[in-house]
């Protein structure tokens, strides 16, 4: 019966610890989305620096330009304005510079 009540508590133990650790990475990954329990060690080597692309040609019409950017990991989407003949989008690799593509209305 005395082997049950360790058993039991060293259990709980457990549980309340775990419950802490799943807590804490929920606070850690909310205030730095990306923190990784498991991620590299400080004394790792650092990533290779990217490499510069050049100067990028997108033949846009006369008269449209770049509305806006926006940034999705290793994509960029420019869109493309004014409203009407020019409307798109173009899909950029950020790693290369290539044109993935463009979506037209």
């Amino acid at each position: 019966m005395q082997a049950l009540k360790f058993i039991v508590i060293g259990m709980g133990i457990l549980i309340v610890l775990a419950v802490g650790l799943i807590g804490y990475g929920l606070y850690k990954k909310s205030v730095e989305p990306g923190w990784k329990l498991f991620g590299p060690r400080a004394d790792a080597p650092a990533a290779a620096a990217p490499t510069a692309f050049g100067d990028l040609n997108l033949n846009l019409a006369d008269g449209c330009f770049i509305e806006s950017v926006r940034p999705d990991g290793p994509r960029v989407y420019l869109l493309l304005g004014p409203a009407g003949s020019c409307d798109g989008v173009i899909v950029i690799d950020t790693g290369d510079g290539r044109v993935l593509g463009r979506i037209n209305p």
